[in-house]
């Protein structure tokens, strides 16, 4: 078997919240109160005081290209890795407390040699979208048993949406970007309305996965339109509490996130990328390695 590598453009990726993977939304906003009352929300919850920031970070190493004879097979080096910030407001300082880095070869067929350091991922497509798709899941799962392990915090937030990652208790999901708006009308246009702390009632949506939502206003220098909204998700599982449960959770995290936001003189992506958030990535991307180096081992082999 033949293998050639080939360097490629890292950023070449779908966002598993892009119109063409979230489809048709469903929004059900008569959870927490009826939407001909709705208006703007000022947590009601006592901030949590230990917060546990989950995030993971992956690259596109390189395009390779498996071939026996006339069989072609598309494959990726991937590099992934999660981890945690402890954040104690009483005390005043956040910490990493976990971070791990996995890499794989995503590929449909299997190479008849070890790739090192990307073992063999296998993948039932030789769609490049599906060997993206896949890594994103590796990633996620790696970010879900993170958080899962982790000990002695009032509350998880994982950076991204929940998809794939709805068993994680006691936790939930922060979306920073929107390529999509999912409320209509009278209740779209409130978003704007918020004020920095405030949020929007609690909704119930439903794309290729269920999950309760709603938005938040983090402080900004310029607190207009959709500038310093964040999302927040908390699971839906099926069950009568988790209504109650996604309220609590939600209306948690909406009353701490305002303060560990980041600043525009320090972050580019202020103030939706959060300041733990800022810096685990950097700790996550230091720990990934040089993906040339990595790409040389693989070229030997």
């Amino acid at each position: 078997m033949e293998i050639t590598v080939d360097a490629w453009d890292p950023s070449f990726a779908e966002n598993a919240e892009s119109p063409s993977q979230g489809g048709a939304a469903i929004v059900d906003a008569n959870v927490e109160t009826d939407a001909a009352k709705w208006e703007p929300v000022r947590p009601f919850s006592d901030e949590p005081r230990r917060i546990a920031v989950v995030d993971g970070v992956r690259r596109l190493d390189a395009r390779v290209e498996l071939s026996d004879g006339p069989e072609r097979w598309p494959g990726l080096c991937v590099s992934w890795g999660a981890g945690a910030v402890l954040c104690d407001l009483d005390a005043g300082r956040a910490a990493v407390v976990t971070s791990e880095v996995r890499r794989g070869l995503f590929c449909g067929a299997e190479p008849d040699r070890d790739l090192k350091p990307y073992p063999h991922f296998p993948v039932d497509s030789d769609q490049i979208a599906d060997l993206v798709n896949a890594s994103q899941n590796s990633m996620s799962g790696l970010e879900a048993d993170v958080a899962a392990g982790l000990d002695g915090a009032d509350l998880a937030v994982l950076d991204g949406p929940l998809r794939g990652r709805r068993a994680s208790a006691g936790a939930v999901g922060y979306v920073k970007s929107h390529q999509r708006s999912y409320l209509a009308g009278e209740l779209g246009a409130m978003v704007e309305t918020l004020r920095p702390g405030e949020r929007t009632p609690v909704f119930q949506l439903t794309t290729t996965w269920p999950r309760y939502s709603a938005y938040v206003r983090l402080p900004s220098s310029s607190p207009r339109g959709w500038n310093g909204i964040a999302r927040l998700e908390a699971p839906d599982n099926g069950a009568p509490a988790d209504a109650a449960e996604a309220v609590r959770l939600i209306d948690s995290a909406a009353a701490v996130l305002p303060r560990l936001a980041s600043q525009s003189f320090k972050d580019p992506r202020a103030p939706q990328n959060l300041t733990p958030i800022a810096g685990l990535e950097r700790r996550l991307k230091h720990l990934m390695g040089d993906a040339r180096l990595l790409l040389r081992t693989v070229r030997r082999n």
